[in-house]
Parts: C-alpha cells; sequence; structure tokens
C-alpha cells in the first residue's frame, strides 16, 4: 500500500472504484483515527462521501460536508479525471 500511496499526491484529480466517483486528492498517509496503513483522503465533487474531512474528531483535510472521503490507496486511480457534468446527455 505504501508503493500505491506514494504515487499518489495531494492536489491530484483522482477516480475512486468502485463506482467511479471523481474528485481531489486532499490528504495522503496515516491516519491515526483510522486502522493502520496508508489513507488517501478525497474530496468528491459531488455531496456523495462520509464527511467533510473530519475522521473520529481529527480533521485531516477541509471540504463541503459529504464531500469528503478516506480510502486505501488501492481504490484510488490518478490521472485526468475532469469533472462530470450530472447535467450531459451521452445521447442526442
Amino acid at each position: 500500500m505504501q508503493d500505491l500511496a506514494a504515487n499518489i499526491k495531494v492536489g491530484d484529480r483522482c477516480e475512486v472504484d468502485p463506482g467511479g466517483k471523481r474528485g481531489v486528492v486532499m490528504f495522503v498517509g496515516r491516519a491515526e483515527t483510522l486502522p493502520p496503513g496508508f489513507w488517501v483522503g478525497v474530496q468528491y465533487d459531488e455531496p456523495v462521501g462520509k464527511h467533510d474531512g473530519m475522521v473520529k474528531g481529527k480533521r485531516y483535510f477541509s471540504c463541503p460536508p459529504l464531500q469528503g472521503a478516506m480510502l486505501r490507496p488501492d481504490k484510488v486511480k490518478v490521472g485526468d479525471y475532469p469533472e462530470q457534468d450530472p447535467f450531459e446527455e451521452e445521447e442526442i
């Protein structure tokens, strides 16, 4: 997991599996209020998260309510993942 986390940087655009939710990496590292290992904090583009960057009383990053999530590095893919337009139609 540490190797995966090494390739993820704060500010990277990302997509989360499962579900294909997109956002921005806000935190990478160990989280003392979560189980041991490396974690990635993501601010989703939409309010589909679990928190605002605070987990069990500890703030890891700040974002709007319900747009934050803490995930294992193997669930986060970084790259060119622009924001999706929820009103964009795939077919005309």
